[in-house]
């Protein structure tokens, strides 16, 4: 393509810092931890799930939250590519993409089994739990379906908690959506056992309500990943990666280049690319000119605050905006 258009000018992408590299891989790590794991209890809990809609719909939600590991493992291997004539802009957006695919897979099927677990208990479905022959004994299937829910809660909790520590610093809100899906996993798990336990005491319905409270779970976590999802496709106001509050580092920014000499005013418009900031700063000063020299301390400036910083593009605002060149 660059014989075709030899004058576009591909992007120059900031390198993440060592340390921030240095935890990108321990987070990729974590994700091939995941899947293997996450994989394991899924089979184990095929073979003892029995009758159970709530160990079903558990299972279901395990095999859901494959999705996020597999996205971000898929979105890292994007982003380690550099920047070419196709991909101006680089592939800085490629944890964004991969969280809105996750989360519309993790939205629907959530809505389907929210509809399945209403339909099991308008229509009264009893699950039957039989028992299993160990060797000479008679078992009720419902303590192996215990033991393997109590057994899947292990894996999410650990490398939930992990992945909870990383994700503030390195900025990505796809490995902190992927720690709430594992905490919906232990947590549906432990719901699941509830069920079970209703079952054994002769509550036919505990059983489904468990299902709808976990399908419940799962459809909550995939409208608020695709609500979060959404708004950084649409370049909305940066926030924090678990989404509680709005990102304090557009404020330290604004901070930094008001303590620049010659900036009287400046307002600024960024937004989130991945774990990246880009955006404009709009300069007011006292002749309404900038030169080379200050735009580029503008840029240092802002860059100095944090390695999150990428692009960074200065203009005068003002009506009678110029720059001059020296």
């Amino acid at each position: 393509m660059s014989s075709v258009y030899p004058w576009i000018r591909p992007r120059r992408t900031r390198e993440l810092p060592a340390e921030q590299r240095e935890l990108l891989r321990k987070a990729c790590r974590l994700e091939w931890a995941t899947l293997i794991l996450i994989a394991a209890t899924s089979i184990m809990m095929y073979v003892v799930m029995g009758g159970s809609k709530a160990m079903q719909t558990a299972l279901v939600e395990d095999v859901l939250s494959l999705l996020a590991p597999a996205a971000f493992l898929v979105a890292a291997r994007f982003q380690r590519r550099p920047v070419d004539q196709e991909y101006l802009n680089g592939h800085t957006r490629a944890f964004d993409i991969t969280f809105f695919i996750a989360a519309v897979a993790l939205t629907g099927v959530g809505l389907a089994v929210v509809i399945d677990a209403v339909h099991t208990l308008i229509t009264a479905s009893h699950p039957v739990i039989t028992t299993v022959a160990i060797g000479d004994r008679a078992v009720w299937q419902g303590w192996l379906m215990i033991g393997g829910l109590l057994i899947s809660v292990i894996p999410p909790v650990v490398l939930g908690r992990m992945k909870l520590k990383i994700a503030p610093r390195i900025a990505l809100k796809t490995l902190h959506a992927d720690a709430d899906t594992n905490k919906a996993d232990w947590m549906t798990a432990l719901a699941g056992v509830l069920g079970i336990v209703g079952i054994g005491f002769g509550l036919w319905w505990a059983d489904s309500a468990a299902a709808l409270f976990i399908a419940c779970s799962i459809l909550k976590d995939g409208v608020t990943n695709l609500r979060s999802a959404v708004r950084d496709m649409h370049d909305a106001y940066p926030q924090v990666v678990d989404g509680s509050s709005d990102d304090p580092l557009v404020a330290q920014l604004h901070r930094a280049v008001l303590a620049l000499d010659f900036v009287a005013e400046a307002q600024l418009r960024f937004h989130e690319e991945g774990n990246r900031l880009s955006g404009v700063v709009f300069v007011s000063t006292a002749d309404d000119c900038l030169t080379l020299e200050q735009v580029e301390r503008v840029v240092s400036a802002c860059r100095e605050v944090s390695w999150r910083v990428d692009q960074v593009t200065v203009t005068v605002s003002g009506l009678r905006a110029k720059i001059a060149r020296q």
